[in-house]
């Protein structure tokens, strides 16, 4: 085996059309190479950081970081999100895993990257941390609105005028008692260069708005078969700019969507959302990193997600 890390833009064509293929086989997807462009181009740098396992020269692993700069405590830093966490089934093991990591974050340390964070699900979550590849900082936790019932559980159809008056009797009453503060947490992503190029990724097909203020980012789309809208982010987080936030996208959208969610983490509450348990939840969404200088940030800072500005739009998911 050979362990070998590149940035996209000295990927040959093969190369990238190995990947590819590789993520789509292991993911059952249909990512195009535009889309791989997409995901691995639009950053402050122009490319990704790609670690590849090889045999005889035909990739059988893959792991990237994409490169964003974030704000600790007011103090711009370097970091990067890990994304395509993927080994063919023959060549599936700790060691090769774990290789192509540490090869990884070796490289990372050279181009001055201070810390990086992932989202891996529960198959790689234990390797990561038994590993000692990254330590946990916390789980998203997910915030719903079964706007129509009948759309999320078929047999509850003749239910779905009584879910669209009770959630949008509930917006309207949660408005009344929002609260205005806006929340800033010591570990967030620098907005201005984040946002030019996050949501040109994958397929780009991003919705942004500007409702009464509150400016956000959604997204709808069929997810495991169910039509959802996905808030993705809010720039100037409070509790009522969330409000609006929710009031916009049902009021514009109410026809194209059966469940709206939000999955981050959240320093307040009525802000017109219903907080699911995390046994309840749909999926786990967990988070962790790992401070590649030790020296530059205190870990009891970094590994809280209390202290962090966490959602969907620092994850690949979408």
């Amino acid at each position: 085996m050979v362990f070998v890390v590149k940035k996209t833009i000295e990927l040959t064509e093969y190369e990238q059309g190995s990947i590819l293929t590789l993520f789509n086989v292991i993911f059952k997807k249909e990512r195009t190479i535009l889309e791989f462009h997409n995901q691995f181009t639009n950053n402050v740098f122009g490319y990704s950081y790609h670690a590849m396992i090889l045999d005889e020269n035909r990739i059988v692993g893959h792991f990237a970081y994409i490169p964003a700069y974030y704000n600790v405590n007011a103090k711009r830093y370097l970091s990067a999100v890990s994304a395509d966490a993927m080994v063919d089934e023959k060549y599936r093991g700790f060691i090769n895993f774990y290789s192509m990591i540490v090869t990884l974050h070796k490289y990372l340390e050279t181009e001055g990257i201070v810390f990086v964070h992932a989202f891996p699900n529960d198959n790689s979550y234990p390797v990561f941390i038994k590993g000692k590849l990254m330590g946990d900082i916390g789980r998203l936790t997910t915030y719903c609105l079964p706007y129509r019932i009948g759309g999320i559980k078929p047999g509850l159809k003749a239910l779905n005028w009584l879910s669209i008056i009770f959630v949008r009797l509930y917006v309207f009453l949660v408005s009344l008692i929002a609260g205005k503060k806006i929340y800033r947490l010591p570990i967030e992503k620098e907005v201005e260069t984040y946002n030019a190029t996050r949501y040109k990724r994958l397929d780009g097909n991003y919705n942004m708005a500007n409702f009464k203020g509150s400016e956000f980012v959604y997204k709808i789309m069929d997810y495991e078969g169910i039509r959802s809208a996905f808030l993705i982010d809010i720039f100037e987080k409070s509790a009522t700019n969330f409000n609006k936030a929710v009031q916009y996208i049902i009021k514009n959208h109410g026809k194209e969507f059966d469940i709206l969610l939000y999955v981050g983490y959240l320093p307040f509450r009525c802000h017109g959302l219903i907080k699911v348990p995390q046994k309840l939840a749909p999926k786990n969404f967990n988070f962790i990193g790992e401070i590649l200088k030790n020296d530059e940030i205190d870990k009891d800072l970094f590994f809280n997600i209390n202290n962090w500005d966490v959602n969907l739009s620092n994850y690949d998911l979408l």
